[in-house]
């Protein structure tokens, strides 16, 4: 009798045990689920009116910019295309004074901002360079359609769209300045590595770039002490199977070598998104021309908040030195 009293005991004690390992598993699923809607869902839903703000917070250089914007926001045009899938991508357009002028910057915002984010830098560049400015809506970011976004594996594709807008603008002997900072960052290094690349980019300025999805990821779970991978594994068989996206394809770190225009990159020491050793990693694999900046007790993105006179300085030496090297090959 006591030996079936202990037979029973262990059964029950093992069913316990499978049904709370089955509800952790179940947890875990749903958790991952919730996890995987936050990342890949679209942030906003799209708007229907591209309205100005009541109110910009005006205390960073970003702020300000975000209200020398909305300022002059007449100046800048609507712009539609339709990408390689079919995804209708929106951008601001300002032309140029100048007529003639054969020069665009293409400006990339990070995940979840909005474009006018980046008008800081448009101002920043239009004071270096003679040049005609195109600030992107990702895609499933503001007025771009799309329900997902892949941190800079269609949206590398969809800077092709905005490519062949510049050529059919400004002809093909036009010169293609990119400015990109966080996801937008990463979305212009892995375009920069493809064979068809856009041979009238002559050089890219990027801010705080991530490195991969996977990367990012680890460092937000990271923040709050805690491991991401069993999450991230779980995660890449949802992106397969829902989107058919590859989430290690966001790694622009891997084939870095491969960029053949001059990179320029700004990092803030304490950036806890976009983590230096990440970022350091890019630039080892840069085998072009490169310049990397690590700026003191800067945050993500926050590198020309925090050191203003200096970013400035650097993005005009590599202005001129993209201009030097158009220069020597005779494409200027």
């Amino acid at each position: 009798m006591p030996d079936k009293t202990a037979i029973i005991i262990a059964v029950l004690v093992l069913l316990i045990v499978l049904i709370g390992l089955g509800a952790v598993y179940i947890a875990f699923l749903s958790f991952c689920d919730a996890e995987f809607k936050r990342i890949f869902a679209r942030p906003k839903p799209q708007p229907q009116v591209d309205r100005s703000p009541k109110k910009i917070d005006r205390s960073t250089i970003y702020g300000r910019g975000r209200n020398w914007f909305y300022t002059y926001r007449r100046e800048w045009l609507n712009m539609r295309a339709k990408t390689f899938d079919g995804t209708v991508l929106s951008a601001y357009y300002r032309p140029s004074s100048d007529r003639d002028c054969r020069n665009m910057v293409i400006l990339l915002h990070d995940y979840d901002e909005h474009p006018s984010q980046m008008a800081a830098y448009a101002k920043l560049l239009m004071k270096k360079v003679q040049c005609h400015c195109l600030i992107l809506h990702s895609r499933a970011h503001q007025m771009s359609g799309g329900k997902y976004y892949s941190y800079g594996l269609a949206e590398s594709v969809d800077l092709d769209t905005w490519f062949a807008f510049t050529r059919s603008r400004l002809g093909n002997d036009c010169r293609i300045y990119i400015m990109a900072r966080g996801t937008g960052a990463t979305a212009a290094l892995l375009a920069a590595q493809q064979k068809t690349f856009c041979p009238n980019v002559v050089g890219i300025i990027t801010d705080s770039p991530m490195l991969s999805l996977n990367a990012r990821i680890k460092a937000e779970y990271a923040l709050k002490g805690k491991n991401a991978v069993p999450v991230i594994y779980r995660l890449k068989k949802l992106a397969l199977k829902t989107y058919g996206f590859d989430m290690d394809m966001t790694d622009c770190g891997i084939n870095a070598g491969r960029i053949r225009v001059p990179v320029l990159i700004f990092e803030g020491a304490e950036d806890k998104i976009a983590l230096p050793s990440d970022v350091r990693t890019i630039y080892d694999n840069l085998r072009c021309k490169k310049r990397m900046i690590v700026v003191d007790n800067a945050d993500h993105n926050m590198a020309y908040e925090s050191a203003q006179a200096m970013y400035e300085k650097e993005i005009q030496k590599f202005i001129e030195s993209c201009i030097l090297r158009l220069v020597k090959h005779g494409r200027l």
